[in-house]
């Protein structure tokens, strides 16, 4: 007899089996506050949880941020109270891009912990090895990026523990924190408390993703606790399983003024935001259409049985390369009722399955949502996309400078909202019929909350954004161009999240509680091409980034020129400069070799346009992984890691340019090399753990050198013992990339930075290689910018 080896999510099942977590969970769940009527913040009297108001930090005292601290958690052990089984915490979703429950049963609580550390209000880890592996989540990289889940995870007990033990710390931090009555003043973010706040909204956060990840999971392995908000009985469901005239709300397009959209939260707003939400923007927006509606499910059936799954002329090639691989025929939540081809549907929501309400509106991808544009078009015979950010902002009719008073969710309770007809604030445990909300003056519905809208910009940082200390790593690695926004909020929003002000952001086959609104624009290409500018505009004020086509095509020649290409001839004087990133990675391929340590994965930090990672990847690293902040550079780098050649300009004389081509080495055999944007600062922790790292002419030019040093000093996630880590920099200090104060020495009385970096990393490496390197990059046929580079290379202890 064959027998067939368990799964490693069956052996955290079989390992962690318990009892309790079969039926109708007990008061024991609740490490908090129990969710009933009168003994937690937010429960109404029926005995269903709804948050409360977003709290006024100009306003709130103690036993307002203790209330708001129940209430936050309080919804997330009733949500986690509604999984049945150990196998509901250790079965990973079918799709296998991110952690099982058991980790967004424990990583909110550890995100206390750390971030009331970083704020100076905690001062030692309650838990060391539940605070490192429930740390860090999993950001959809790709689609078919799958992740194995093979660890041996916590027990559900050991983390029911752990809770206890971190509510007990955070009501204590609350009561020995001054708040705004205390401080006479409104908290500000500059304030430890802060850091209270960030942990709250975090927690918020999770609750809408949790509920996503659940309403993945078999019907089996769920069943609402009691407490939970119930799905909105308003719904109108046809017949059989198909939508019927009277199901469906019709929906046409509304006119929306054109005007100047200012994008932005100010400082002084009294509440909570995350870093992404400052800054500001100006946005001069044509007039355009929208629809009345979000797209209702009613209205995607059409697409679904005219074959819309099934045209990939439909679908941008990334989005059919995921429908195809996912062998998506209709929504995720959609519920076949008979074969395929009946065409009959049931919806799932998060604990329930019910007759499909065809005038809710459909909860779908970006990749889906392009698809139904495109077919819409199609059948209107006009064009038609999704909104922008800018748009998004004039379709929710609010003031210039909205204030307290045009944030619902500083006003109102989920309760006073859903009697107002808002699905947000959990006002309702599902969607709500689409024309149920009241609409703005222009006639739009559902500008904010059910679902949240998605829209055609990617994230990007308003001008003067500013990375927040308390969580250095929230936004920035999502300012790649791969991360769309969806704005206003959907029935699960809580919270910041709820806020007029929320900027959110998911890969486009990440699905999120989001859906469809029509946009059409008679000045399509102009809208874009204003949007683009000001995106490119902001990232170049908040990094001063190597963006632009000039400095392109100077890196591309520097990278992959020969020498006569660079130089003009073989014995140039500056001939030894020349290859300076093939020497960077040769000289960690000659310590590798010396003293035997086996190099299976480089990461190259700053790669800027790869020349470095090849080196690598031809000298037999098995797996490179190039990182920059420029998305010119990487998008320059992955085209010539595809085997394509990237044609670009050399600087002659004056105007004269020469044409050139840059071409990537082969790879040796059995390795690849790949990149992506990310900030050097604040590393996405999902990039894994290498053998090497290296940050070549870096330091230099980076907002906080030390931090980014941190991330190796400090920590094993990304190196770990007898790592190598090259460092190679001039040292040109700028005080419009680096602030003075943060300088690695060099400044007057202090060290050299060459003395500086050196005492920094001998707390946790050993030098074993040090050298000068010269580098040329070409300005014209004679002039050059000559530097030499102070290089060491180190062996983490």
């Amino acid at each position: 007899m064959t027998t067939v080896a368990a799964e490693p999510w069956e052996i955290n099942v079989s390992k962690h089996g318990d009892e309790r977590l079969s039926g109708p969970r007990g008061p024991w769940w609740f490490t908090g506050k129990n969710p009933v009527p009168h003994g937690c913040p937010g429960v109404e009297a029926d005995g269903h949880i709804t948050s409360l108001p977003l709290p006024d930090l100009s306003s709130c005292d103690r036993a307002a941020v203790l209330d708001y601290f129940d209430n936050s958690w309080a919804l997330t052990e009733s949500l986690f109270a509604g999984l049945q089984t150990a196998e509901a915490f250790y079965r990973p979703p079918a799709h296998n891009l991110r952690h099982p429950m058991i980790f967004y049963y424990g990583h909110p609580a550890t995100l206390y912990v750390n971030k009331l550390r970083v704020g100076g209000l905690l001062g030692d880890a309650v838990d060391g090895y539940l605070e490192q592996v429930l740390e860090t989540g999993v950001d959809e990289m790709s689609w078919d990026d799958l992740s194995k889940n093979e660890m041996l995870w916590p027990s559900v007990a050991e983390v029911h523990a752990y809770r206890a033990t971190v509510y007990r710390l955070v009501r204590a931090v609350i009561e020995a924190t001054d708040f705004a009555p205390d401080l006479g003043r409104p908290i500000t973010m500059k304030d430890p408390a802060w850091a209270l706040f960030l942990a709250f909204e975090h927690e918020r956060i999770h609750l809408e993703t949790s509920s996503v990840l659940i309403r993945e999971l078999p019907l089996r392995l769920v069943a609402a606790h009691p407490s939970w908000p119930a799905p909105a009985p308003l719904r109108r469901t046809g017949a059989a399983g198909k939508p019927t005239a009277g199901a469906v709300p019709e929906n046409g397009m509304v006119a929306i003024p054109g005007g100047r959209a200012h994008l932005g939260k100010p400082e002084s707003f009294p509440s909570f935001g995350w870093d992404n939400e400052y800054g500001s923007r100006d946005v001069d927006v044509e007039a355009f259409e929208t629809s009345r509606f979000m797209i209702s499910n009613g209205e995607y059936h059409r697409f679904v049985t005219d074959g819309g799954y099934r045209r990939p002329e439909l679908w941008s090639r990334e989005g059919w390369d995921w429908r195809a691989f996912r062998n998506a025929k209709w929504p995720q939540f959609w519920v076949p009722d008979g074969p395929s081809g009946l065409h009959a549907y049931r919806l799932r929501t998060t604990f329930d399955e019910i007759d499909m309400p065809w005038d809710w509106p459909v909860c779908v991808n970006y990749h889906e949502a392009k698809a139904y544009c495109a077919w819409r078009g199609g059948e209107d015979g006009r064009d038609y996309r999704l909104p922008t950010e800018a748009e998004h902002r004039l379709v929710c009719d609010l003031p210039a400078e909205p204030g307290v008073a045009d944030d619902p969710v500083m006003r109102e309770d989920g309760v006073a909202l859903r009697a107002r007809g808002v699905n947000l604030n959990l006002a309702w445990g599902s969607e709500s019929p689409v024309d149920h909300s009241p609409a703005t003056s222009h006639g739009v519905h559902d500008a904010m909350g059910n679902l949240w809208t998605l829209c055609e910009d990617t994230l990007n940082p308003l001008e003067g954004f500013e990375v927040h200390p308390y969580y250095e790593d929230f936004s920035t690695p999502c300012f790649d161009g791969r991360h769309h926004m969806i704005l206003g909020g959907a029935f699960i929003s809580t919270g910041d999240e709820a806020s007029v002000w929320a900027r959110f952001h998911f890969r486009p086959h990440f699905l999120q509680q989001a859906g469809i609104r029509l946009i059409s624009a008679a000045a399509e290409a102009s809208v874009e091409a204003s949007v683009e500018a000001s995106v490119e505009a902001s990232v170049e004020a908040a990094y001063g980034s190597y963006e632009g086509r000039e400095m392109l095509d100077r890196y591309l020649l520097m990278h992959h020129g020969s020498v006569e290409e660079t130089l003009g001839r073989a014995d140039h004087p500056l001939a030894p400069a020349h290859g300076f990133p093939q020497r960077v990675a040769a000289a960690v391929l000659r310590e590798a070799k010396r003293s035997g340590t086996p190099l299976r994965r480089v990461l190259d930090v700053g790669c800027s346009v790869g020349g470095t990672s090849f080196a690598f990847a031809q000298g037999g690293v098995a797996e490179v992984v190039g990182v920059d902040l420029s998305r010119l550079f990487v998008e320059a780098a992955t085209e010539l890691a595809s085997g394509a050649a990237v044609a670009y300009e050399r600087a002659d004389q004056g105007e004269n340019r020469t044409a050139l081509e840059a071409r990537a080495p082969r790879p040796a055999a059995g390795c690849a090399v790949s990149f992506e944007v990310a900030d050097a600062g604040a590393l996405p922790a999902g990039l894994g753990r290498f053998d090497a790292v290296v940050l070549a002419n870096l330091l230099d030019r980076v907002a906080d050198p030390e931090a980014l040093l941190r991330q190796f000093t400090e920590s094993d996630t990304f190196l770990g013992e007898g790592g190598l880590l090259l460092v190679a920099d001039p040292w040109t200090w700028r005080a419009e990339c680096t602030d003075r104060s943060r300088w690695l020495g060099a400044r007057r009385g202090a060290p050299t930075s060459e003395v500086e970096v050196r005492r920094l990393l001998g707390h946790a490496f050993d030098q074993v290689a040090e050298s000068d390197e010269p580098a040329v990059l070409r300005d014209h046929a004679r002039h050059f910018e000559v530097l030499s580079a102070d290089v060491s290379v180190w062996r983490k202890r």
